[in-house]
């Protein structure tokens, strides 16, 4: 797999896992069918209230997964580790046949990846990244991919919201940064076409949709099976779909959860090895 090919394949994987189940104390709960009959209209500020309440809360946490990848009609398989500091860090390990082939370490303002098979590795930000794969993405909403939740530190009054009988639909455009965490100018471009279903006994996110306003690129993420973890629910797997230049489509299984637990994040680039773009 040459440089370029192996970067996407590792990136997309990274912007599109969701969601996590720790391993504590499991009791697995059936997917439940709303029950029409019930009433669920009540308010925009209700739905987010209540969805706010149900948010995955976690200081640490470290997972093993695996994952089947498909694009052009190619199918491929691995595996590997994830380890997150909230707020702070995101930490991935790549491997295939059991052998790690790859790294990446991910902080607010920071995108560094190291192929243990080509010996290089890539250091570069967010804008660099966004450019690369035609969409619009930062540390906190990836870390809400991460773990189901919505976006932190966005504006909440532009969404409308129905009910269908079934699900709460939330839909806006134009979702920006709250003022007072907007850091650079690129922050304040950044304008979101964002959908969320959202099942109205749990107040999970069912599924999540981003468009970004000028490009015809969409980043869906379904999620599926929750198990009931110490009063918090967490879904077993995730369908990722990504429609832009090609469609691509990821599913995730995750095992071997562990919360708050401190971790480490060990990253160190051999001198040996060469820089990828950008320079």
């Amino acid at each position: 797999m040459n440089k370029i090919s192996f970067l996407t394949y590792c990136l997309l994987f990274v912007l599109l896992i969701v969601s996590c189940k720790p391993t504590k104390e499991i009791t697995v709960q059936k997917e439940i069918t709303p029950q029409p009959a019930i009433s669920k209209e009540i308010t925009k500020d209700s739905v987010f209230d209540n969805m706010s309440k149900s948010q995955f809360r976690f200081e640490w946490l470290t997972a093993k997964f695996s994952a089947d990848y498909e694009a052009d009609n190619n199918n491929t398989s691995f595996s590997g580790q994830i380890r997150m500091r909230k707020d702070s860090v995101i930490w991935i390990s790549i491997s295939k046949f059991s052998i790690e082939i790859a790294r990446m370490l991910i902080t607010e303002d920071s995108v560094q990846f190291i192929n243990w098979m080509d010996n290089y590795y890539f250091k570069s930000d967010f804008n660099y990244i966004n450019r690369f794969i035609n969409n619009a993405v930062d540390f906190d909403m990836l870390q809400a991919f991460f773990i189901g939740n919505d976006f932190k530190y966005y504006e909440n009054d532009k969404f409308k919201t129905n009910f269908d009988g079934i699900q709460y639909h939330l839909s806006t455009v134009n979702r920006h940064k709250l003022k007072k965490y907007i850091k650079t100018e690129n922050d304040k471009l950044k304008i979101l076409v964002q959908s969320i279903l959202i099942d109205p006994n749990t107040f999970k996110i069912k599924e999540l949709t981003v468009k970004e306003v000028k490009a015809n690129n969409k980043l869906k993420a379904t999620y599926n099976n929750y198990e009931n973890i110490n009063g918090q629910l967490f879904p077993q797997k995730l369908n990722v779909l990504i429609s832009a230049e090609k469609e691509i489509k990821i599913n995730i299984d995750f095992s071997r959860i562990t919360i708050d637990e401190t971790l480490n994040f060990p990253f160190r680039i051999p001198g040996s090895y060469e820089r990828m773009y950008p320079k």
